[in-house]
């Protein structure tokens, strides 16, 4: 904590919420504009390069799935920065994800899947190849999806199944294939929901 001087304020405060919950982190510093350079320039470079270098501001961002920086230029000889995260959730042996796999909550999950897997008829539907982000997301919480239990496994090894069809079709950019596959993938939701919604 070299860069932190007496003048520097530091509240932290960390919240963790049982299993399966998101853990909170905050911090708030009163830096010199130098330390809050130093500490925004750490970050992006942390960011860049996909190391966790930050401990000195107790900070690990391997630990979390989203944050914020904000800065206040309020102040004459410093800047108050507030720094929020919010961690991962850890799932226990009895949840329906499996013990200590990170996980989120399974209508969450499936609303994002909604998102990207409209975008991805959208695209289909006006002749375009789906991005690489739209296709690579919706796979992976596929996989994700498949190992909450109670929500259609008997469904899940033919989902599987058609999945790693769209995976295929997406890599050999055959347009039609994935439309294809898309189009199992509807019947395929739509055998589920009917039983399971």
């Amino acid at each position: 904590m070299a860069l932190l001087t007496d003048k520097i304020r530091i509240y932290i405060s960390l919240f963790t919420k049982e299993a399966c919950m998101a853990s909170k982190l905050k911090h708030n510093w009163l830096l010199s504009r130098a330390e809050a350079a130093d500490l925004l320039r750490k970050l992006a470079d942390t960011l860049e390069q996909e190391s966790d270098d930050l401990a000195e501001y107790g900070i690990s961002l391997a630990e979390l799935v989203k944050f914020k920086v904000k800065v206040d230029l309020g102040h004459e000889d410093a800047l108050e920065v507030k720094f929020t995260g919010k961690g991962i959730k850890v799932c226990g042996a009895e949840d329906p994800c499996g013990s200590g796999v990170v996980c989120e909550s399974y209508s969450k999950l499936k609303k994002r899947m909604q998102i990207y897997f409209k975008a991805m008829r959208e695209s289909i539907a006006n002749g375009e190849m789906p991005s690489r982000e739209i296709v690579s997301v919706f796979l992976s919480d596929s996989e994700r999806m498949i190992s909450y239990h109670g929500y259609g496994d008997e469904y899940y090894p033919a989902y599987a199944e058609i999945c790693e069809r769209l995976r295929l079709a997406f890599d050999q950019e055959d347009q039609a294939a994935i439309a294809a596959v898309v189009e199992e993938l509807i019947q395929s939701k739509k055998s589920c929901h009917d039983r399971y919604k």
